[in-house]
């Protein structure tokens, strides 16, 4: 009898809106379902639009940064539904049972001020014992910087991108978190450095048992580093399963995502895209919002109202296509 999974964090049909000028409010994500186990490593990818971020800042209560807010579902860590938290509330997990670590290495810095000032923010935060300065330097012993005495007196700009994102990480790190999320933290980064990023993350999942959800385009890194996958597209989940079940993929867009990477591509050959574009955020025709673009699409495929939910047991392998049967053979 397989083990149960314990879960540490539930996404539930959450929505999330923003004010519009010619309508109450612009619906950009719904429809979003997915978990994470305790010790797991999730990889959320799909194209610009599909709502990864603003689905990524509801779990660290930043939505409102941005002017967006949750209209609707849950947002479950450990249990407790943080959707409709207080900015309190937040503070007690923010930084602390949740860590964020920031899409852009270049943006993410605070500019005017050393890597030991930030890594002496962050862990004020954090209820770990020791003093600051001792901590500081097992932070970044812990993500692989070496000259540490050196780049603790540094200001952002006197370090690579790799090592920014590191630093970043270490911040993230400072409180020892349950849960690491880390949005797109490859962005900008050669191959060499986005690999030992990657093996970064691994190790600080394998030391330390830590939850992490990676957001990215890559799916080839996603294969690499992830046991399960959610797939967005135009603010809805469309498949959620391990890495090994999207071999197989059960939704179209899965697909023609997995058919247009170009790490798969035949040398001196065009490559693979995907059909026609996206739907504008919120802007979303009735039912399937893929169909459009779609090579297997019906005619039940557009009628109804709202996007197909997602079919099948939550933790199995599951799909919001209607025609699964015809995606038989095809990757």
């Amino acid at each position: 009898m397989s083990e149960v999974k314990k879960i540490l964090l539930e996404i539930v049909d959450l929505r999330i809106g923003i004010p519009h000028p010619r309508r109450e409010t612009l619906i950009i994500v719904d429809n979003a379902n997915f978990d994470i186990g305790y010790g797991e490593m999730l990889g959320i990818v799909g194209e610009s639009g599909s709502g990864k971020t603003m689905v990524c800042r509801s779990m660290i209560g930043t939505l409102e940064r941005r002017g967006a807010k949750v209209l609707g579902g849950q947002v479950l860590f450990e249990g407790q539904d943080l959707a409709h938290a207080s900015e309190s509330q937040w503070k007690k997990l923010r930084g602390k049972a949740i860590g964020y670590v920031p899409q852009s290495a270049l943006a993410g810095p605070n500019p005017v001020l050393t890597i030991q000032a930030q890594l002496a923010e962050a862990l004020q935060k954090s209820e770990t014992k020791g003093s600051i300065a001792e901590q500081s330097k097992e932070l970044l012993d812990l993500v692989k910087i070496r000259r540490i005495d050196t780049v603790l007196k540094q200001y952002p700009n006197q370090l690579s991108g790799g090592m920014r994102q590191r630093v970043m990480i270490a911040c993230a790190l400072a409180s020892e978190p349950k849960l690491l999320i880390a949005d797109e933290p490859t962005t900008g980064l050669d191959v060499t450095v986005q690999s030992q990023i990657m093996e970064l993350l691994k190790e600080i999942r394998r030391e330390f048992g830590t939850s992490i959800i990676l957001i990215s385009h890559d799916l080839a890194l996603i294969d690499d580093v992830c046991d399960r996958v959610a797939v967005m597209h135009a603010g809805a989940t469309v498949e959620v399963g391990s890495v090994a079940e999207l071999t197989k993929p059960r939704h179209p867009y899965t697909i023609a995502l997995n058919q247009s990477r170009i790490d798969i591509a035949e040398p001196g050959s065009e490559l693979v895209t995907i059909l026609g574009n996206a739907p504008s955020v919120g802007e979303w025709p009735d039912g399937c919002r893929f169909a459009e673009r779609c090579t297997f699409r019906q005619s039940d495929c557009s009628n109804g109202v709202g996007h197909p939910p997602l079919l099948g047991e939550r933790g199995s392998h599951q799909s919001a296509c209607l025609h699964t049967e015809l995606l038989e053979g095809t990757r």
